[in-house]
This record gives C-alpha cells, structure tokens and sequence, in this order.
C-alpha cells in the first residue's frame, strides 16, 4: 500500500471542471500505484486548485481520498475555526494545513493558537509549508524551523509535520528539529527538478535517511502533485538506503497512524 500524504487537484485550467481534476488526479494516482491520498485544498477562495468548501463537495463518497482544512487567518476568524471544529467532529477532515511563506505570516503568530488548539483537542496534526517559494527565496524567512520548535516545544503534545524540509537548507533543518518527537516531516517536492538543484539530490538522501534513522516514525510520504511528479517521489523513496520496514513505514504506516485513517489493511 502507498499512501501520498501531500498533494493537490491539477490546476482546474480553461475548460476543465473541478470534477475533471478530481478524475485526473484519480488516474494518475492509479497509473503510478498510489493507494490513497490525502489532498490540501488552497486556503484562498475560488482558488484553480480548489478551496476547502469546493473540496468538500469533490472528495464526497470517494474511499481513497482524505481531506485537510486549511485558514488564512488573516481573513479567517472565530467563525472559521468554528467550521474547522465541526469539520473535524464529522471527520471530514484529517488536520490543518497553514501557509507561512505563501501567506506572510509566522508560525509563532498568536492568531494561530486556536488552530493548533484544535489539532490537539482532535489529536490531529497541523502541517506547515516550509522552504523557498519558486524563484522567491526570500519567503522562506515566514517558515523557518526556529519558529516551528518553539510552536513544538510550546505544546509539547501538537503533533507538527513540516512540509518540503525548508529547502534547500534540510541541514539545518535536520539539526535544530532533531530530537523532537512531536516534529514530522513529510517528502513533498523533494524530488522536484528546481528543489534537487537548489538543494542537491545526495543531500536530499542523507538527510531523509538520517531522520528516519533517528525516528522511523517521522517521515511520510509525500509528492506536491499535481506542480511535482508522482513516480520521481518514488523513485527518491525507493533510492533510500532503509529496511523494508522502514520504508513501509515511509510510504504508508507512518501516514495511516498520524493522520488517524479509516483504512482496511489487506
């Protein structure tokens, strides 16, 4: 089984539907073996990639897609956590997904708070983008992890995966991360053309396996579909130097027990 813990819809361009993404997604997931996945939807409104609500609707009665929610606190308030809240009692949603980087804002920014309240009361993880925005380096200051341990260390019981491992400087993210059993990491577009360029693919590998070394618990798999391909995720997992416990662990356990799935093991 693979479950693809990050990804996408295709972006809905000129005439094609949100319900034809959703079919395109679906195709690709089983061209390239992917069991079940679980999507992020935009946190901006009448997005081309779908926001939470447009989300909701596609995903209705299909087994192997799950669902994250998703704020802009900047607009959002009270109202908004409330609907995250209902959300999760109906178990519509898996976690909460925030934008430091594309949204200027800080991880550590108290208008957060509840958010990360919610995860916890719903034992559900907050997923942060982290890392350099195409061609805009300088976005990476919103999310770097110095921000993302104090959010770790201040609610010790919130679990946190971190997506794409601030790239390109997974070093330093490695070290000041390290230790902490509440951080995750997931390996969304980290087989991207511009990240392994940026960052370096031997790189990339040592670090993966260092932290999965430290905590095989700690990294799920992940591609960024549909900007990043499927099948160059997988063949990064499958270069890995792991056990095949390990790698199970990767490229499904770790996903099916963080994320709280409803999923019947063949």
């Amino acid at each position: 089984m693979i479950i693809d813990a990050h990804l996408h819809l295709p972006v809905a361009k000129k005439g094609r539907t949100f319900e034809q993404s959703k079919r395109k997604l679906l195709l690709d997931m089983k061209k390239n073996g992917i069991d079940y996945a679980i999507m992020i939807p935009d946190n901006l409104h009448d997005s081309s990639i779908g926001d939470l609500d447009t989300s909701l609707k596609l995903i209705k009665g299909e087994k192997r897609l799950f669902l994250l929610g998703t704020i802009d606190i900047r607009t959002e308030g009270k109202e908004w956590i409330n609907k995250l809240d209902s959300l999760f009692k109906k178990r519509k949603i898996k976690g909460i997904k925030i934008f430091p980087g594309h949204d200027p804002i800080y991880p550590i920014d108290k208008r957060l708070i509840p958010i990360y309240k919610l995860c916890m009361k719903h034992n559900c993880p907050v997923i942060i983008h982290t890392g350099w925005n195409s061609n805009h380096p300088e976005c990476a200051r919103y999310n770097d992890p110095k921000y993302i341990v104090k959010i770790a260390k201040k609610f010790p019981k919130l679990k946190i995966i971190i997506s794409h491992y601030f790239w390109p400087k997974v070093d330093y993210c490695y070290k000041i991360t390290r230790g902490f059993k509440n951080i995750y990491f997931d390996t969304s577009a980290l087989a991207d053309s511009e990240v392994i360029k940026e960052t370096g693919l031997q790189k990339i590998k040592e670090v993966l396996e260092k932290t999965i070394k430290d905590n095989p618990e700690s990294v799920l798999f992940g591609t960024d579909y549909a900007m990043c391909k499927i099948k160059n995720h997988l063949t990064l997992i499958n270069s890995l130097d792991l056990s095949k416990q390990e790698r199970e662990n990767v490229l499904w356990r770790n996903a099916l027990k963080l994320f709280n799935l409803s999923i019947k093991q063949s």
